[in-house]
């Protein structure tokens, strides 16, 4: 078992509560700091071993702690966590720091829990990649910011280098039809923004961001990805491309599911592309949603010495996000 400290208590920190609920066996969260004596209280009645002293959460045996906090303070507890020798888990808050501040992170022993390219429908799309031959054309209009920039950046094998920028933003008012807190039928316009960037990193390809500021709550915008290879083309619905005797083959993302649920997720064992199996649900019959799926399977990385994704590859990502 993996013995973690969280740092936290806000939504997202609940999905490594509830992983640790799901996985008792593979996960346990020994601690809860939070500078908030109500949440403190909130999770305490959860049965989570809560302080309000960084020193008694910590005092605690662990293996990493996962920090979970949010931008405010989130330089500063990374630095102080490094000082006293932590293995780190941060969440991608690294969008907001000054460059001096990125700078100092580089050092920092530790990995990010990005967990988009770990979800059901981006494990599926990445997984495909060799269907269509070496890729160097991404457009993506489902992500903001960082988390756009580390699906791009592990297409086209994107490090340090720094792009060419093309921008233009477009304002204008839509319709509100929902909100993070569920569906809203009033017909209130609202003003958004539509953000396009094209990067062109040369040889090793172009990156075209296509994200509006309502696009995560609004049902009249469908979201995109589009992979260009030599030899095919991944799309978030399926993949065309010419097979051995250069036919074109066209075949789509088919998520297998027992029930028709809300959360379709809940019940999905696998997604096959044609005949391949393209995902395999490690946690089938366990009722995560992709997000729990995902995080589950970072934590599960961490705990076998597989999780590749450092400290380094989120400042990386929080690089180019800046841009977006």
């Amino acid at each position: 078992m993996t013995r973690f400290v969280l740092i936290g208590t806000g939504w997202r920190a609940m999905f490594y509560v509830r992983v640790a609920a799901f996985l008792p066996s593979s996960f346990s969260i020994q601690s809860v700091y939070t500078r908030s004596p109500f949440q403190k209280s909130h999770m305490d009645e959860l049965g989570l071993n809560a302080f309000t002293s960084l020193d008694m959460a910590l005092s605690v045996e662990h293996d990493a702690v996962i920090v979970s906090s949010g931008e405010e303070g989130f330089y500063e507890m990374l630095m102080e966590l490094d000082r006293r020798g932590e293995t780190i888990l941060a969440e991608t808050s690294f969008l907001g720091l000054e460059d001096e501040m990125l700078k100092d992170l580089e050092s920092v022993k530790g990995y990010v829990l990005e967990q988009w390219q770990f979800t059901p429908r981006f494990q599926s799309i990445l997984s495909s990649l060799d269907l269509i031959g070496p890729c160097d054309q991404v457009m993506i209009s489902y992500l903001h910011n960082h988390h756009a920039a580390s699906i791009a950046r592990r297409v086209l094998n994107i490090k340090d280098e720094v792009p060419s920028l093309v921008k233009a933003d477009h304002v204008y008012t839509c319709a509100r039809t929902a909100s993070r807190k569920g569906r809203d039928e009033s017909g209130q316009l609202e003003e958004c923004t539509r953000k396009i960037r094209i990067l062109d990193f040369g040889k090793k390809g172009i990156f075209i961001n296509d994200f509006t500021t309502n696009q995560y709550h609004n049902f009249l915008y469908d979201s995109h990805i589009e992979i260009r290879g030599e030899r095919g083309t991944l799309t978030e619905k399926g993949v065309t491309y010419l097979d051995k005797d250069s036919r074109p083959i066209r075949n789509e993302l088919v998520f297998h599911r027992d029930i028709d649920a809300s959360n379709a997720s809940l019940s999905l064992s696998h997604v096959s592309l044609g005949d391949r199996v393209v995902f395999t649900n490690p946690y089938y019959g366990l009722n995560m949603n992709d997000d729990e799926i995902a995080i589950a399977r970072m934590l599960n990385d961490f705990s076998d010495g597989k999780l590749e994704y450092t400290i380094m590859e989120g400042i990386r990502d929080a690089r180019i996000g800046k841009l977006l």
